[in-house]
């Protein structure tokens, strides 16, 4: 070996060759590739290990547990994990036809290994009983307890629960969706900043996932009332969606179950014909009842007025938006447009008037003594917004009969109201070309109707009493 090799090394070669015999054999013990117990178990605690639950454990930290069955169930199918794993965990070759047998000693030989090493202990559950009103103990518990020491053993026939106290080495595909959550935490707070239509679609999304939901419960109570009343069995659709603790993709596995089996198939819980008759006929009589008191002055729902109120409720119109905040849509049949509208149709007449008589250069004439206009610019006299036929809040075709016998009530009224405005302007208007003046309302004063309250008349005061001539005064001493 040269010197410059040597030198580049930091050292003598023989102290380079130790320093890395040292790091090799500091890297076998660590890495699971070359240590078969931790590299088996590095496998097991994976997404293809055994079926694996969270649970709180001895009710003060939570921990992963598995079933010992689901472990010989998943080792009996593997069998490659066992030729690979065995023969340097134990020491023992394999058998040539290994059955059934051989594998499960094989399997509670690496339990037994597993466990002595420290990577689960074995745990069990803190209720034996079922739940109330449940005839069978549930799959994975949710709280665990661990055994004494003298109970710690893995069991050669599966039975038994066992929790890991080995957490498998974070992935970059762990670490990817991490990052991607917090991307997403991150849009959400600027969800206020979205442009309208995102924020649309994302009230639409979710209204459709409560509406289906409403819809799938709506059908199960439904399913499970009549094939009660009728068989008196507890049937659901979709048995597993209200479970939490069951995992996501379980939910709908199985698509329907009776609920009312208990441990050896049999049915529990049965109530007789007559006492089902009799409850269907109770809940019968408080429907009707409730139906006959609720008030009858109901109306239909309006889905267009309903989605208007959604969107406004979530300030989710299409509509310019300026200081005050948005700007919304004028009713034209609103009273308070109405008189808007009229006090400046006033104003302007007004304001007209007052300019013809101060400087006299745009002549102005008057019409019938009602609208004012200019001479070089004749306008038609402007219809009032509440002679406007009243509009339907959607087209004619699809409105229910209510809701156009409603319509036309309006639409009567109006032309009712219509009549009588005209003939009144048609009164105004002969008493004007008779030469009478306009009625006009005039506004009383509040002093003609509100009396002032009486003055208050203060009661009479004694005269002050007579001054006491003082002996030293001149005017005594003058008098004396």
């Amino acid at each position: 070996m040269s010197s410059t090799a040597v030198k580049s090394t930091g050292g003598t070669p023989g102290k380079d060759k130790k320093a890395a015999g040292k790091d090799k054999k500091r890297g076998d013990k660590q890495d699971p590739l070359h240590d078969p117990v931790r590299a088996i178990a590095y496998h097991l605690r994976g997404s293809k290990g055994p079926e694996s639950r969270n649970a709180r454990l001895d009710d003060y930290h939570r921990i992963d547990y598995f079933r010992g069955k689901d472990l010989f169930r998943l080792l009996r199918k593997h069998t490659g994990l066992l030729d690979e794993y065995v023969p340097s965990i134990t020491g023992k070759p394999t058998p040539a036809n290994p059955g059934i047998k051989e594998r499960d000693v094989q399997i509670t030989e690496i339990g037994e290994r597993l466990m002595r090493d420290g990577y689960f202990v074995r745990i069990d559950r803190v209720y034996e009983e079922p739940r109330p009103g449940r005839t069978r103990r549930v799959k994975f518990p949710k709280f665990m307890k661990t055994l004494p020491r003298q109970m710690q053993k893995f069991t050669d026939d599966g039975e038994g629960f066992y929790g890991w106290r080995y957490d498998r080495p974070m992935s970059w595909t762990a670490i990817l969706l991490s990052c991607l959550a917090a991307f997403a935490v991150v849009l959400m707070c600027l969800f206020p900043l979205a442009p309208i239509w995102m924020k649309k679609m994302v009230l639409y999304t979710c209204l459709s996932i409560l509406g289906l939901f409403f819809v799938v419960f709506v059908v199960r109570t439904v399913v499970f009332a009549v094939v009660w009343l009728l068989t008196g069995r507890h049937f659901w659709i979709l048995p597993n969606i209200t479970s939490d603790e069951i995992p996501i993709d379980e939910v709908f596995s199985p698509m329907w179950e009776f609920d009312d089996l208990d441990a050896s198939g049999n049915v529990v819980g049965r109530i007789g014909a007559v006492k089902r008759l009799g409850l269907a006929g109770a809940l019968t009589a408080v429907l009707v009842g409730l139906y006959k008191i609720a008030p009858e002055n109901t109306k239909a729902i309006n889905i267009h007025k309903a989605h208007d109120s959604i969107l406004d409720l979530f300030d989710l119109n299409d509509v310019p938006k300026g200081i005050a905040g948005s700007v919304g849509k004028v009713d034209p049949q609103d009273p308070a447009h109405i008189a808007k509208m009229d006090r400046m149709r006033r104003e302007g007449s007004g304001a007209a008037a007052g300019g013809a008589a101060a400087g006299g250069e745009s002549n102005v004439s008057s019409v019938d003594g009602a609208n004012v206009t200019a001479t070089n610019a004749t306008e038609p006299p402007v219809e009032p917004s509440y002679a406007k036929p009243p509009e339907p809040d959607k087209p004619i075709e699809e409105m229910t009969e209510e809701e156009r016998e409603a319509w036309e009530a309006a639409l009567a009224i109006h032309k009712v109201a219509e009549d009588l405005r005209k003939k009144k302007e048609a009164e105004e208007e002969a008493r004007i070309a008779a030469g009478g003046e306009p009625v006009v309302q005039r506004i009383k004063p509040a002093s003609e109707f509100v009396r002032a309250p009486p003055k208050r008349e203060e009661p009479p005061r004694d005269p002050p009493p007579p001054k006491t001539p003082h002996p030293d005064d001149a005017e005594t001493k003058a008098e004396l």
